[in-house]
C-alpha cells in the first residue's frame, strides 16, 4: 500500500536514523567490546556493513542486545530490513508500511535466537508478514471506553514524566502508529476528549475511535521501554 502516511513514517525514520548514527558510537563500541563479531565498529553504519558480511552473527549479536535492554540494536536491526518491508508493504493492497514497521518492532523483541539461529533476516521477515496477515483477519472485538481509558496508564507510567503527546510523537518516530492515529490518540489523551467528540472530530463513528485506539495502545504498551527512552 502507499499513500502519504506511508512516506511521512519513511521519512521520520530517515530523520531518526540521522540522528542515531551522528549520536550512537559510544554505544555501538560498547557492543563491540561485547562480541566479537562487532569488533572494529564505531557507529551504526559500520553495524550495517558487517550485518551484509556476517548476517547471522551480527543480527544475533543485536537481538541480543536488543533482548538485554538496548532498544538502538532493535533499531539498526529494523535498519537493515527496512528495504524489505517496503517491499511487502508496497505488495500489500490493505497494510502500510506502518503496519509493517509495528508488526517487526514486535518479532525483533520475541526472536527466539536460541531455537532460531540462522537465516535469521528470513524468518523476521516472514514472522513480520505472518503477524500483519494474521492482525489483518483477527476479529475486532468492540473495547468500552472506560476499559480504554484504563489501558494506557502503563505506559504512561514507564515514561514517567512524559506528556501523552511527546508519548504519542515517539511512537510515530518509532513507526507504531501513523500521522491520522497519532492525531486521534491526541485527542483522545492529550486534550481529553470523549470517544463520541473525537469520533466527530475526526469523522468515524465511536466504536471505529474505541477500536483504533485500542490497537494503537496495544503497541505503544509493547514497546512502553524505547517509547520513554526516546520520547
Amino acid at each position: 500500500m502507499n499513500s502519504s502516511s506511508d512516506r511521512e513514517h519513511l521519512d521520520h525514520l530517515a530523520e531518526d536514523w540521522a540522528y542515531l548514527v551522528e549520536h550512537s558510537g559510544p554505544r555501538v563500541r560498547g557492543w563491540a567490546e561485547r562480541h566479537p563479531v562487532l569488533a572494529g565498529c564505531e557507529g551504526p553504519l559500520a553495524v550495517l556493513e558487517r550485518i551484509a558480511e556476517q548476517p547471522d552473527a551480527t543480527l544475533a549479536a543485536l537481538l541480543a542486545e536488543d533482548a538485554a535492554g538496548c532498544p538502538l540494536a532493535g533499531r539498526v536491526v529494523l535498519q537493515t530490513m527496512l528495504p524489505k518491508l517496503r517491499r511487502m508493504a508496497r505488495r500489500d493492497p490493505s497494510a502500510g508500511i506502518d503496519d509493517y514497521l509495528a508488526q517487526l518492532w514486535l518479532v525483533i523483541r520475541r526472536y527466539p535466537l536460541d531455537r532460531r539461529p540462522r537465516r535469521i533476516a528470513a524468518n523476521l521477515a516472514l514472522d513480520t508478514l505472518k503477524a500483519v496477515r494474521a492482525e489483518r483477519h483477527q476479529q475486532l472485538v468492540p473495547v468500552a471506553e472506560p476499559e480504554l481509558e484504563r489501558l494506557l496508564p502503563p505506559v504512561l507510567e514507564a515514561a514517567d514524566e512524559l506528556t501523552a503527546r511527546r508519548l504519542i510523537r515517539a511512537a510515530r518516530r518509532l513507526g507504531l502508529i501513523d500521522r491520522a492515529t497519532g492525531a486521534l490518540l491526541a485527542t483522545v489523551y492529550a486534550e481529553g476528549c470523549s470517544g463520541a467528540a473525537a469520533a466527530e472530530r475526526h469523522h468515524a463513528n465511536p466504536g471505529a475511535v474505541r477500536q483504533r485506539c485500542h490497537v494503537a495502545v496495544r503497541r505503544m504498551r509493547a514497546h512502553a521501554a524505547e517509547l520513554a527512552e526516546i520520547a
